[in-house]
């Protein structure tokens, strides 16, 4: 009777350590979510630098008509009137 006590509790050891390192709220799913949540923090942080460098630049275009200026010559192409446009081409 003591075998069976002492081998029955023996398995409940091993399944408890077995669940530990491998089950659901396991040791290994903690390193997985803690390697996902770094992620994350990676995409936030960019995304976050790209916000502020947006905001800046919807400042800058709310503020001043010198970079509403700017933004249309460079990305449109834009010249003022008495202006002589020569563009660059490389051989």
């Amino acid at each position: 009777m003591q075998r069976l006590i002492s081998a029955f509790f023996s398995v409940m050891i091993l399944y408890l350590i077995y669940q530990f390192v491998y089950g659901e709220q396991g040791i290994q799913r903690q390193d997985e979510m803690t390697k996902q949540i770094e992620f994350q923090e990676l995409t936030n942080d960019k995304l976050m630098r790209r916000n502020e460098a947006l905001r800046a630049e919807l400042e800058d275009l709310r503020e001043g008509q010198d970079a509403i200026e700017e933004k249309i010559r460079t990305e449109l192409q834009y010249i003022k009137k008495g202006e002589t446009f020569y563009r660059m081409v490389e051989q």
